[in-house]
């Protein structure tokens, strides 16, 4: 029995709605994707970023770490680290610059990398001289503390390096921290 043209004609219009829902749906589905795709671009690059900031912020706590391995022995034969000494043109510390350029980008430490320079920055403002021989003098007598103070930042960027790719934790971290509220200068 041959079709009728009323019958063939539903036929096609069944047919055309059931293409048309599935365009339809496929497109819905094709646009969800999309989006979540862009949306995963974006916490992606976000990570980038925050990543780029951490690992120069861990640069610049290596360009602390690595000249304190550093000694020399002056004429009394006690041991200072080579950072103490002053450059004589400019007038300036390297150490005082080196330790600027970390506590300008703390944030992007660990707690425990910022706990150890904050420690750091401690000792060094206890010096009240401002001679270049005051300054090797002052590094003559906390020479254990700074290799004490070196090893432990060398030990939390060695663990630190391990987890510098899970941005997502170390965020958590920071945002879950208990706030230390006023803490005087000791």
């Amino acid at each position: 029995m041959q079709p009728s043209a009323h019958q063939l004609m539903l036929l096609a219009l069944v047919s055309g709605g059931f293409a048309l829902l599935g365009a339809l749906l496929g497109t819905v589905i094709a646009g969800l994707f999309s989006l979540r795709a862009k949306r995963n671009e974006y916490v992606n690059d976000y990570y980038k970023k925050v990543i780029d900031r951490r690992i120069a912020a861990y640069e610049q706590l290596e360009s602390l770490i690595v000249p304190l391995k550093s000694t020399v022995a002056s004429e009394d034969k006690r041991p200072y680290h080579f950072l103490f000494r002053q450059d004589e043109a400019s007038g300036v510390t390297p150490i005082l610059l080196i330790l600027h350029g970390i506590t300008s980008q703390a944030l992007w430490l660990s707690d425990e990398a910022f706990q150890k320079t904050r420690d750091f920055e401690r000792l060094l403002w206890s010096f009240d001289g401002s001679t270049s021989a005051a300054l090797i003098e002052f590094g003559k007598q906390n020479y254990q503390a700074v290799a004490t103070l070196r090893d432990d930042l060398e030990r939390i960027l060695a663990a630190d390096m391990l987890g510098l790719h899970d941005v997502g934790r170390f965020l958590s971290r920071k945002k879950t921290r208990p706030d230390p509220g006023f803490q005087p200068w000791p």
